[in-house]
Formats: C-alpha cells, sequence, structure tokens
C-alpha cells in the first residue's frame, strides 16, 4: 500500500509537494520497486525535489553561487556582510519564484521520542535559509526525513509514528511557515545493508526570512 499526506499553505507549494511526490514514486516504478532514492543523501533528495519542478512546467537550478549574508565582515571587503556561497535550490514559476537551504537526516521510528537529529537539520536548515539575501521572492527551509525501521510495520503504525513525529518536530513553529508531505511506500521492502527497512519519506518546508541579526 501507498499512502502520502500533505499539509500546504498555499497552492504553489502545494503543487510542488505534490510533485515531489510523484517524482518519489515515479522512481521507484522505474527502478522496477528495487530501489528507492529518498534514502540517499541531501543532494540526491534536492535533485527529486527539482526534478518534480520541472515536471510542473516550471525551473529550478541546483548548487549555483551567490552571495549570503555572515556576521561581521570579510578579509577582502571590511565593508561588507556577504561571502561566497552556494544556494541549495532555485525553483521558478510563472508567478513565483523560491530559493532553499536543505538538510537530510535519518530517523528511526522505533525510537520515536528522541527527535535530536531532526530538530538539528531543521534549525540547520533554517540557519542556512536565513542568510539567503534576495534570491527570490520567498526563501525556504527544507529538511528531508528518511524514516527507518528494523522490521516492516503496517502502514497504519508507520503513518501514526510519522505523523507523531513531524507533529513533535515542528510544534514550536508557527503554522503559518510551515509546509509538510509525507509518503509511505509498503509495497515493497526497500532494506539496506544493515538490514533497516526505510518505506517512507517525509519533507518539511519552513518559510524564513533574513534572520535580523544580518540585516
Amino acid at each position: 500500500m501507498v499512502i502520502h499526506k500533505i499539509y500546504a499553505n498555499d497552492s504553489f507549494i502545494e503543487q510542488l509537494l505534490n510533485a515531489w511526490i510523484r517524482a518519489n514514486q515515479h522512481y521507484v516504478e522505474l527502478l522496477e520497486r528495487k530501489d528507492c532514492c529518498w534514502w540517499y543523501n541531501e543532494r540526491t533528495n534536492v535533485s527529486v525535489l527539482a526534478g518534480a519542478a520541472w515536471s510542473l512546467g516550471w525551473a529550478a537550478i541546483e548548487e549555483y553561487p551567490s552571495g549570503k549574508k555572515i556576521k561581521g565582515d570579510t578579509t577582502k571587503n571590511p565593508d561588507s556582510n556577504t561571502k561566497k556561497g552556494r544556494v541549495d535550490l532555485y525553483i521558478k514559476s510563472e508567478m513565483n519564484s523560491i530559493a532553499l537551504e536543505a538538510k537530510h537526516v535519518w530517523h528511526n521510528l522505533e525510537k520515536n521520542t528522541n527527535i535530536a537529529r531532526i530538530d538539528s537539520g531543521i534549525n540547520s536548515a533554517r540557519y542556512d535559509a536565513e542568510r539567503l539575501n534576495e534570491q527570490a521572492n520567498r526563501h525556504f527551509s527544507a529538511t528531508f526525513i528518511a524514516f527507518y525501521t528494523t522490521e516492516i510495520p503496517n502502514e497504519i503504525i508507520l503513518e501514526e509514528r510519522i505523523t507523531a513525529t513531524i507533529n513533535n518536530a515542528i510544534k514550536n513553529i508557527s503554522k503559518k511557515s510551515i509546509s509538510y508531505a509525507y509518503l509511505i511506500d509498503n509495497k515493497s521492502a526497500f532494506m539496506n545493508h544493515k538490514n533497516e527497512y526505510y518505506q517512507s519519506i517525509a519533507l518539511v518546508l519552513e518559510q524564513v526570512y533574513l534572520s535580523p541579526a544580518l540585516k
């Protein structure tokens, strides 16, 4: 069984998250259910999100060079508070544009009370996104959460645990700034070299603004 859920604050993000779910499923089917792309690293997951944007007729570029805000000055230019960096992802439709900074974490659903790794991922992505300076209409942090277990639980248990985990992770963040989606695919057993099953992936997006300390 395949289960997915989307919570979005506007139609642009809703379209993107729907396309992201379809892109993940498309990869799984093309690989004849022998692999999924969400277990891999941050760069892999960002590329899937970029592909989702292209599938909508939008445009997306990854890892492009740009100035980023920093505290203090730089060695070459004491009057500047920017440094050279790379933006993880830029997405553009006819009417909207967003720039994102991403992180990827793994989370053991059998130890669901400990979300320190997820918190760290969300905080790190936010920290990076808060340093984006006029890269798009809106800036977002993007945290990809690859869930795993040592046994294959049924879809209902997976969904209950994932929902509880996400709610716990975003409980102190304004709902107006949060969107998320998750995909659960229990039709095939995706297993890594440690005999752990990774049947599900979530993406948490948080709209952020330039840090006041850097303005």
